[in-house]
């Protein structure tokens, strides 16, 4: 019996065979070419055909998977091991906010592409920093079925590395950020802007460093609102551009006549 998992998977890879044989026949494939794979014929633009059928290849994977392992229904499991009773499932986790955290990083990688080169490595910086987090975050939530255990586990690994790299990273987006906000400002703008912004972490700085009661929960929130909103303020005045600088003194006025000019030749 095909599973539900099965036919989710593998029907996106049947939706991908056909793309990759419609965008071969469009892009000047030949005869059957799409169809056997380049066997006979053409294919059109091999790469969008190599990457379309790489994808449905993937996808067909993961049907096959999710059909073998009946879609990890427990009692499909309790029959094949031979149990009268389903095995436990996994310890329940709570909400995860790295894939927003990845999505964040994802869209800054898409804006320095056309904006800016130091918000494209940003934005790897970040994808790379989640994809560490997200994967040691799911290693801890199965080393046991406790989860207080799990999460002290991943402290005590994570928190020695965390809290030294975070600390560097944070100030030195803190820094990239506001930098393109004070150069988008003008001059009086400028100034109020890092007057704001000072005030801002100082005041934040004492309400947490006040309240050592203040659930965990609520420090991260704080923390996530201020590193979004710095991200979004840097990145908006990073595609208006900085102000206009007027250097005074120095080479202001030069003689621009090229040589051998009539008015040189008068002389």
């Amino acid at each position: 019996m095909l599973t539900t998992g099965f036919k989710f998977w593998f029907g996106f890879a049947v939706a991908a065979v056909f793309a990759a044989v419609f965008a071969g026949y469009t892009s000047g494939a030949t005869e059957t070419g799409p169809i056997s794979l380049g066997w006979k014929g053409g294919v059109g633009n091999h790469v969008s055909y190599t990457i379309i059928i790489f994808s449905a290849g993937v996808l067909a994977t993961f049907g096959l998977v999710a059909v073998a392992f009946r879609d990890g229904d427990a009692e499909a499991q309790a029959e094949v091991l031979g149990l009268e009773e389903a095995p436990v499932g996994q310890v329940a986790v709570g909400n995860s906010i790295w894939p927003i955290f990845g999505a964040l990083g994802v869209g800054a990688v898409a804006v320095g592409l056309v904006v800016h080169s130091a918000i494209f490595v940003l934005g790897l910086v970040i994808v790379a920093a989640v994809g560490i987090e997200w994967t040691m975050t799911n290693w801890s939530e199965k080393v046991s079925g406790d989860p207080v255990a799990n999460a002290a586990a991943r402290e005590n690994l994570m928190r020695p590395i965390e809290i030294p790299i975070l600390g560097t990273v944070g100030v030195g987006v803190l820094v990239l950020a506001v930098s393109r906000v004070l150069l988008a400002s003008s001059v009086s703008g400028a100034v109020w802007v890092a007057t704001v912004v000072g005030l801002v972490i100082f005041a934040l700085g004492v309400f947490v460093s006040q309240r050592p009661q203040l659930p965990r929960v609520a420090v991260r929130s704080i923390l996530f609102v201020g590193i979004v909103l710095v991200l979004v303020l840097g990145i908006v005045a990073a595609v208006s551009g900085e102000r206009e600088f007027h250097h005074k003194g120095g080479d202001a006025h030069h003689d621009e006549t090229p040589a051998g000019s009539e008015a040189e030749m008068d002389h």
